[in-house]
């Protein structure tokens, strides 16, 4: 969980925990514990910073989840669900991101055999996208296996 990115320049839960919602982890509600497992597989996208309803989604998706794996049952995620999100409204612009060029980090890094933060930065992105990617081609998917049974059945019937 320290190395988790959170998106935002936010790496490990308590990080995460005190930027988006300004408390410690053990302090958090289901609710927000469930947004912040939600945004995982892409905080950059998911963040409700960016999109308070993506936010909302993630925290659903996770709810849902938990339900499917029994545990939580639905009654009781469906009362989560309902809840606002309260979010931190003084969030830092720049976290603990580094900031730094091309320019003024030159090659330094390349000749010490480390990679530089932003590219690290532009990995956790890319695999961002490609866990958004997967999901939305899952969700088609099961869309177009259950027009086709439905199209297959009505053809068995006739």
């Amino acid at each position: 969980m320290l190395q988790i990115y959170w998106g935002h320049g936010i790496y490990g839960i308590e990080s995460a925990s005190f930027f988006y919602f300004g408390k410690h982890p053990s302090l958090l509600s289901l609710g927000e514990s469930a947004m912040l497992a939600g945004i995982i597989p892409a905080p950059e996208i998911r963040s409700p910073l960016k999109d308070p309803n993506r936010g909302k989604t993630s925290q659903v998706r996770a709810l849902r989840r938990m339900v499917e794996v029994s545990y939580l049952d639905i009654v009781t995620a469906l009362a989560i669900m309902e809840e606002p999100l309260h979010l931190r409204i003084d969030v830092p612009q720049h976290s603990n991101r580094l900031h730094f060029s091309e320019e003024e980090v030159g090659n330094s890094g390349k000749q010490r055999g480390t990679s530089s933060t932003a590219v690290d930065i532009w990995d956790w992105e890319r695999e961002s996208s490609m866990w958004e990617l997967r999901e939305y081609m899952e969700r088609w998917a099961v869309r177009i296996q259950k027009r086709s049974s439905a199209v297959i059945f009505a053809v068995k019937s006739n």
